[in-house]
């Protein structure tokens, strides 16, 4: 019997097993599934965008989710404090939108797009911890209906922030 695992970005599997005689070439069952999948993926990560200050955003629509990225909790250590922006208030693209209080220091949370806050994770009041455990899930901090668009394109895709994180780490 061979059996085929096939894994994507997001740690998900899909696996496929045949018994094979000497003569028969392995058929990859859910092969279509997955090429679907990880193009779903591929799409919803290329609408992820960072910052050099350590912020994420994520788009759905005109409406962006915004944290801080796992290399910034973790540079932070345990975080027990995040100052949230207030509901409906107007921000610049490199406007303080708040802070994050760690057992090592503070850093401020600066916007990564334009925009009105229109929501925050008032979860992370009640647990601050989740940015350490979940920074781009559960951890999130604000959401914003962006009113620049545009000022996406001034920030790094995924693939450009990690070699930005290692040139910063040498």
């Amino acid at each position: 019997m061979a059996a085929v695992a096939m894994r994507c970005a997001r740690g998900l599997a899909f696996r496929a097993t045949k018994l094979l005689t000497s003569t028969q070439t392995p058929t990859y069952y859910g092969a279509q599934t997955f090429r679907r999948f990880s193009r779903t993926v591929t799409a919803l990560d290329s609408v992820k965008k960072f910052t050099k200050d350590h912020e994420w955003i994520t788009m759905d629509g005109t409406t962006g989710t915004i944290g801080i990225t796992y290399q910034a909790q973790d540079k932070l250590g345990e975080i027990v404090y995040v100052e949230l922006p207030e509901v409906g208030a107007e921000m610049s693209q490199g406007d303080e939108c708040g802070a994050v209080e760690s057992v090592k220091a503070v850093g401020d949370l600066f916007c990564p797009v334009s925009g009105e806050c229109i929501e925050v994770n008032t979860a992370l009041e009640e647990d601050a911890s989740l940015i350490n455990s979940s920074p781009y899930e559960d951890g999130w901090i604000l959401k914003m209906k962006l009113s620049k668009p545009e000022e996406l394109d001034d920030l790094m895709d995924e693939e450009a922030y990690q070699a930005f994180v290692r040139t910063e780490d040498s």
